[in-house]
Order: C-alpha cells, then sequence, then structure tokens
C-alpha cells in the first residue's frame, strides 16, 4: 500500500511536469527539447524572487510562470514557428540550440551548485494509515490533477481550445476560416512554459536542481508523454502515474540504481507493443 501511493504520488509530479511538452506536441506534433530548461528556469526564477521579496514559493511560481510564458510568447511567435516549415527536423534542431543556449545561461548566472526551494511543507509528511506522505508530492499530485482538469475544460469547452484543436488537425484548413495559426501556436507555447515553469517548482519543492538538470527531467517527461499517449492531456496524467509506479516498485525489486534502467526499458517495450501510448484512445489535446 505504502509503495502504491508513493508510486501515485510521485507520478503526479512527472504528470506535472511533463504536461506543457504534451501539450505542444498534441498541437505542433514538434518536440521541444528545451521543456527541460523551462522547467528549471521555473525553479531558478522562483528561488530569485523569493529571495528578494520572500514568501512562499507555490505563491510566487505564479508570476514566475508568467515571466516564462512572456517570454515564450516571442520565441514560438518568431523562432519556432517560422522554422516548423521547414521539415519536421528543423524546429527540433532549433529547440535543441535554444536548450543549450539557456542552459549555458543558468550556467553562467548561478554557476553548477544545486538548489532547492524552502518552505514548510517542503520537509514535512502527512499521515495517511499510518503511512507517511511527503507533503510536497501531495501538494504536486493535487496541483496535477487541477491542471490537467483545467486545461481539458479550455481545449474542449472554450473558443480559444476551438482554435487550437482545429490548428492541431488541419492548419491550413484552420487559417482559411480565419484563424490566425502563428498567434495560436505561439499562445500554446505561452501555456506550455508557464505550466512548466509550476512543475520546475514543484520539483525543487521535492528535489535538488541545477542548471545542468533540464535534460534529466526532460527524458522522464518524454517517457510519460509516450506511454501517456502523443498529445493527449488526460493521458499525460495516467502515463506519469504509471511511470511513478513503475518506478517506485522497480526501484524496491532491482534496486535504486537501477530505476532509470526500468523505466526507460518499459518505456522501449511500449514503443514497440504499443507505439501510440498505453492510453492513446484518451482523446487528445
Amino acid at each position: 500500500m505504502e509503495l502504491l501511493i508513493q508510486g501515485i504520488l510521485l507520478g503526479g509530479l512527472y504528470a506535472t511536469t511533463a504536461l506543457g511538452l504534451s501539450l505542444v506536441f498534441g498541437t505542433m506534433r514538434m518536440v521541444n527539447l528545451a521543456h527541460g530548461e523551462f522547467l528549471i528556469i521555473g525553479a531558478y526564477l522562483t528561488s530569485v524572487i523569493m529571495i528578494a521579496v520572500g514568501g512562499d514559493p507555490l505563491v510566487i511560481a505564479l508570476p514566475a510562470a508568467l515571466i516564462c510564458a512572456l517570454a515564450a510568447y516571442p520565441l514560438q511567435r518568431y523562432v519556432l514557428t517560422p522554422v516548423m516549415s521547414q521539415g519536421e527536423e528543423a524546429p527540433i534542431t532549433a529547440t535543441f540550440g535554444i536548450s543549450i543556449a539557456l542552459q549555458t545561461i543558468l550556467l553562467l548566472i548561478f554557476t553548477s551548485n544545486p538548489r532547492t526551494l524552502s518552505a514548510p511543507y517542503s520537509a514535512t509528511q502527512i499521515e495517511f494509515f499510518g503511512i507517511g506522505i511527503r507533503t510536497s508530492l501531495l501538494i504536486a499530485l493535487v496541483i496535477g490533477v487541477a491542471m490537467v482538469i483545467a486545461l481539458t475544460i479550455v481545449l474542449k469547452k472554450t473558443p480559444f481550445g476551438r482554435q487550437v484543436r482545429a490548428a492541431s488537425i488541419d492548419p491550413e484548413a484552420a487559417g482559411l476560416v480565419g484563424i490566425d495559426v502563428k498567434k495560436t501556436y505561439a499562445r500554446v507555447m505561452s501555456i506550455a512554459a508557464g505550466s512548466a515553469a509550476i512543475g520546475g517548482v514543484l520539483i525543487a519543492l521535492s528535489f535538488s536542481v541545477a542548471p545542468n538538470s533540464g535534460t534529466a527531467w526532460l527524458l522522464r517527461a518524454f517517457t510519460v508523454v509516450v506511454i501517456g499517449g502523443l498529445g493527449s492531456i488526460p493521458g499525460t496524467l495516467y502515463g506519469g502515474i504509471f511511470v511513478g509506479l513503475v518506478e517506485t516498485y522497480g526501484a524496491v525489486i532491482f534496486g535504486p540504481e537501477y530505476r532509470d534502467v526500468i523505466v526507460f526499458g518499459v518505456l522501449v517495450l511500449v514503443l514497440l507493443l504499443r507505439p501510440n501510448g498505453l492510453f492513446a484512445k484518451v482523446s487528445r489535446a
């Protein structure tokens, strides 16, 4: 029972960190290799704001997410969208370059020393039927579920959501009926970057982060998105919980040093047996 709860809580954190990656792929069919750096920038921005004015990291995460969202809009509109017309490889190469540049900037500003975000609840536990539950991971699960529900409602029930779905299905037809596809893509990237910033704050409440941590979290997020079903927002939550359970049980059975081998081994099996993901039937973004 304890392992089950721990796996679900860890999966909630993974789902939150992968949400933006899933949204971008589901809308633009683009793998954003800079997603990991968006996560880490969110954590570092929150840390800087906390040092300057104080406050709770979950509250400070909101202006940090807004800053990331505002920065991501012109990045998508004027850098990534133009190269998307040059083939599938071009945006991947562009986001890889952006990832390296952002990682270098973070190293120059903050050095390679890892840091965490401190809060009264970051090191506490809640007792649940005799099982100790990390408060920070419980918060991550609640926020992750809330973000998935909110984003699903936005995509299915709002005019903006209809524009996103139209642009994801057929960009040319969407443009012919008056949808500004470039602006829609930029708004999607803003939402993805903002949600990634919040995910980064949740990471730093439970684990230490460093300027070069983005790659490891990108790989975990990519695993969640693939297993959950490429572009499926609800599937991201299910995939995150699945990965969290696999990692938790695998670490106990085979040893914590093999957790990455187990997770990526499961990813390979999923790609071989069910390339569209385990939860591909869940509706896409």
